[in-house]
């Protein structure tokens, strides 16, 4: 079985999309209707750690989802809440 390729498009950031990209099949994607999600570039920030992420997203008042654990994808909720 081959594996479908799969692209990363932007949507609106909300508590059931707490990264701001959706993931859709390749062959779905249509320029006029999507953009694709690029993600932020990682400075200075790469070097914070977990609990200081987690206290800046406390401090923008943006809440982690449950299923939100990993330190890149905290960044990640980061760099969208930026």
């Amino acid at each position: 079985m081959s594996a479908v390729e799969t692209v990363q498009i932007k949507s609106e950031v909300s508590e059931g999309n707490p990264l701001g990209y959706v993931v859709i099949n390749k062959t779905d994607f249509d320029e006029k209707k999507h953009q694709i999600f690029e993600a932020p570039e990682v400075t200075k920030k790469a070097d914070l750690t977990v609990e200081q992420i987690k206290a800046a997203l406390a401090e923008k008042k943006v809440s982690i989802p449950p299923e939100v654990t990993k330190k890149a994808d905290l960044q990640a909720l980061l760099d969208a809440a930026a």
